[in-house]
């Protein structure tokens, strides 16, 4: 689908208006970031990446001699981007340690968000940019990730501007500019530095390079290892670059010479045997069905996205049939088929091989904000589809791209500050998805919970005056109520002893205390409670209270 022919002060116009609302959905994303940082809970593994990071920072400040964090848990396959970034900056933040974590990661989600519209802007225009912008900023299962997940979410973004360096390299042909390759080698290493997995971009890179070779020279294929060199031999330069940011965050990963392939082997056979909601039965996680991550793609990712996408393939589609691999010939398309390849293969990759996984999706969010740019993508195009045969068809198109960005904003503001948990109409909202698949499986909810525990008590009389000490039972992530607790009140591991139960609406969670104890709160979202506070001590006082299930 071709563009409609406009003067050039039209063109100037209309991308003039794309870029200056652009901006605004950037400003506004920053506000909300500062504005809201403080309302998230924190999540099951922020206690260990937090720990991990200072653990990298004693490293540097010990003059290399405090080396635990090389046997810190399993946290030495990991790069610690972030979390070391995390550390330092916390060293002189005015809010707290998990406050600052939120506001960091909201903050690389906005530089992430930006990188996303440069890369779609840079592929096909200024609309498609505004389009993908504002579906990926308003889609709950980002933007909650990006407060919450510091692993997955700034990998995420990183992907996003290795993919961007790479875009312009393969566009620039032979003749790479300077900041180009200097630009690739810092997302490609800080990515590095994140997860191992970003090897795989370069490998994806020199693919499509190479199929741009046998695009532009069918038939000359003594000449191709020749072109191919002439096209890939800059980014040699990025390689130092990257590999020397890689080694500063993940110093593990230097140490000895097996270590990457030591994290390559643990990432994709990953040593962890969970249970895991999954289609209204409990799965291990290393046996989930082939299709988990499309399903949940299919269930999870907004509608305008699913419907975008499909544009986009049915656009992708008709160009290859019209010009076979002749299309592969221009930089534009090779570029699209890099882009594409970062998400598509990984999702066939887990079919297939179907590793062990995580909870949701979250391991493989770094494929979202890809799949956001080829809807933008696809939806740009399907607007001047319309255009050309009715202006006013155009006009309707824009309007219902308005409407469900709209209506994302909503969903987003009535699930806040718990947006990851976020399910589409497909899935039948966290209504449908309840009982089906995992809902609050990282426990942000909890803070929540604990907040109004700590209102209401402090709300009760105390005939005496005094505060007593209170213990509380915490399912979940102990350190995502802890965190929030004055200083009467205690954790504690024994039911019998519990004053009260803070739980995640979670099969890990005995219900059944609910229903028989005192509901103080009950946190909801969507019709759906993620989580609860019961009293205990009554019901402590006249019966005896088993343990919960495990």
């Amino acid at each position: 689908m071709s563009k409609p022919s406009a003067t050039r002060k039209d063109f100037v116009l209309t991308s003039s208006y794309a870029d200056f609302a652009s901006y605004v959905v950037l400003a506004t994303l920053v506000i909300l970031a500062f504005a809201t940082f403080g309302d998230y809970g924190i999540s099951w593994d922020e206690e260990v990446q937090n720990t991990y990071g200072k653990k990298l920072l004693a490293l540097y400040t010990s003059g290399l001699r405090d080396q635990s964090a090389f046997e810190y848990m399993n946290l030495i396959y990991y790069g610690g981007f972030f979390d070391l970034v995390a550390a330092v900056v916390n060293l002189a933040s005015p809010f707290g340690e998990y406050e600052t974590r939120h506001l960091l990661g909201a903050l690389m989600g906005v530089v992430g968000y930006f990188g996303a519209w440069r890369l779609t802007r840079l592929l096909a225009g200024e609309r498609a940019a505004l389009i993908a912008l504002a579906i990926l900023a308003t889609a709950p299962l980002v933007y909650g990730h990006n407060y919450i997940n510091p692993k997955d979410a700034p990998f995420a973004w990183l992907t996003v501007w290795v993919a961007y360096f790479g875009t312009r390299a393969i566009l620039e042909g032979p003749s790479l500019q300077r900041r180009t390759v200097a630009g690739f080698g810092i997302a490609l290493g800080l990515a590095l530095g994140s997860r191992v997995l970003a090897g795989a971009w370069l490998m994806a890179l020199l693919g499509a390079l190479a199929l741009s070779v046998v695009a532009t020279q069918p038939t000359g294929f003594k000449h191709w290892p020749r072109e191919f060199w002439a096209r890939s031999k800059g980014l040699l330069w990025a390689l130092p670059v990257a590999l020397v940011l890689m080694a500063i965050f993940w110093p593990w990963s230097v140490t000895a010479i097996t270590n990457i392939e030591r994290a390559v082997k643990e990432f994709i056979d990953f040593p962890w045997v969970s249970e895991i909601l999954w289609n209204g039965q409990m799965v291990l996680s290393t046996k989930l069905p082939w299709d988990y991550l499309p399903v949940l793609l299919w269930n999870m990712l907004p509608e305008i996205i699913l419907i975008g996408l499909v544009l986009a393939c049915i656009s992708a589609v008709s160009s290859i049939a019209r010009r076979r691999l002749g299309v592969f010939a221009q930089s534009n398309s090779t570029a699209k088929v890099f882009v594409a390849a970062i998400a598509v293969i990984p999702i066939v990759a887990c079919m297939l091989m179907r590793p062990t996984l995580y909870n949701g999706m979250r391991h493989f969010l770094f494929v979202v904000p890809i799949l956001g740019i080829f809807a933008g993508i696809g939806l740009d195009q399907a607007l001047n589809w319309l255009a050309q045969r009715r202006a006013v068809w155009g006009v309707i198109g824009s309007a219902c791209i308005a409407l469900a960005v709209g209506r994302q904003i909503w969903i987003s503001i009535d699930s806040h500050p718990n947006q990851y948990v976020a399910y589409n109409a497909f899935a039948g909202d966290l209504v449908g998805a309840e009982g089906r698949f995992e809902l609050d499986y990282w426990g942000t909810s909890l803070a929540e919970g604990t907040r109004r525990l700590i209102a209401a008590i402090a709300n009760e009389p105390k005939p005496d005056g005094v505060t007593p000490p209170y213990n509380v039972l915490v399912c979940g992530r102990p350190w995502s109520a802890e965190y929030y607790f004055t200083p009467n009140f205690i954790v504690t591991w024994d039911i019998k002893k519990a004053d009260f139960y803070v739980a995640y609406n979670g099969p890990a969670c005995d219900w059944s205390l609910r229903d028989r104890g005192k509901v103080i709160t009950d946190v909801y979202q969507r019709g759906v409670i993620l989580s609860y506070v019961v009293d205990l001590r009554s019901l402590r006082q006249s019966q005896i209270i088993e343990p919960p299930k495990p």
